[in-house]
């Protein structure tokens, strides 16, 4: 009840961002990503066992992606500050595979797959350099982006069963989880509408599942992205 109370109470602050006076009809942006994702290594817990080096599958991680910047400019601009266009909100949501290929003192004939679906929020500062007549706030623009993050992940096992090696129980579980996710990166501006990111993500969380009385955990779930972001402003 907790995790669903979250969910929707980080829902409706982004809409009442969005909602509020000229925000909506601002200088939006829209743009689909993607990229590698790498999980580093980490220890999977589970009751009276911990796995230490644990290692996860490289993945593509996709997305899409919603944002908006403070200027009085674009579609229904808004007079903000002047200081405020430095800063912008976006909101994403991405999704990639989350696949275990060492599983320690596991059998080796043993599987974890699962996925990692994931809904960020972040604030974002930047700074634009190269200004020029179509583009003035600059066609290069390193940023910043720190924020929260919602994960919906979930663990696929497939165990031999002891005494019977021919035998494979399977097992899986799910999870929400809050992650804190920092973002730094450059936006290109190649048309006045148009831009591309390149970006490198940190997400960090760590997610426990429940299976059948047994008590999962990774800990922590360091995942880094790597990721190409294209952009149209409107």
């Amino acid at each position: 009840m907790k995790k669903k109370t979250l969910v929707l109470g980080m829902a409706v602050l982004l809409a009442a961002l969005l909602g509020l006076s000229g925000v909506a009809q601002s200088a939006m942006w829209v743009g689909a990503e993607l990229g590698g994702n790498f999980v580093g290594s980490t220890k999977v817990k589970m009751d009276g066992l911990t796995i230490n080096d644990a290692a996860f599958a490289p993945a593509v991680i996709g997305g899409i992606t919603l944002g908006y910047d403070f200027i009085n400019t674009g579609f229904g601009g808004y007079a903000w500050p002047d200081w405020m266009k430095y800063f912008s909100v976006a909101t994403d949501f991405t999704y990639n595979r989350l696949n275990l290929v060492s599983l320690g003192g596991i059998a080796t004939n043993s599987n974890v797959n699962g996925y990692a679906a994931v809904w960020t929020f972040l604030f974002m500062a930047h700074y634009g350099f190269m200004p020029d007549s179509e583009v003035p706030s600059g066609r290069i623009n390193p940023y910043i982006g720190v924020g929260p993050a919602i994960v919906f992940s979930g663990l696929d096992f497939t165990l031999p069963v002891p005494g019977n090696l021919q035998t494979n129980a399977r097992f899986g579980s799910s999870a929400t989880n809050v992650a804190l996710v920092v973002e730094p990166g450059i936006r290109w501006v190649l048309l006045k509408n148009v831009s591309v990111d390149t970006s490198f993500r940190w997400r960090y969380c760590v997610p426990t599942y429940d299976f059948n009385n047994v008590t999962v955990k990774v800990d922590p779930l360091n995942q880094f992205s790597f990721l190409v972001r294209a952009n149209y402003h409107f």
